[in-house]
């Protein structure tokens, strides 16, 4: 897609995830960013939501300082569909 303008002087650019030179590590999985909903507030640390990204894939980081309580982004490598 064209440069898409979002503002005061910015654009945005769009490109399919799996394209390009290096955009995947490993043949079979990928990287990518899930979104959790509904964890209760106790158990929304890094390492219960390792523990349940591990049982899939391999858990990277997360966004800790997300202002919606709600959700959680969690950037993870999985096994891609088959």
């Amino acid at each position: 897609m064209p440069p898409q303008p979002l503002g005061n002087d910015t654009f945005v650019h769009f490109h399919k995830h799996d394209e390009g030179v290096g955009f995947r590590g490993q043949h079979g999985f990928r990287d990518g960013c899930l979104m959790f909903l509904g964890i209760p507030l106790d158990l929304r640390n890094s390492e219960n939501i390792r523990a349940a990204v591990n049982t899939f894939g391999k858990f990277q980081h997360w966004v800790e300082d997300d202002p919606y309580m709600v959700r959680s982004i969690v950037f993870a490598s999985f096994p891609e569909d088959i």
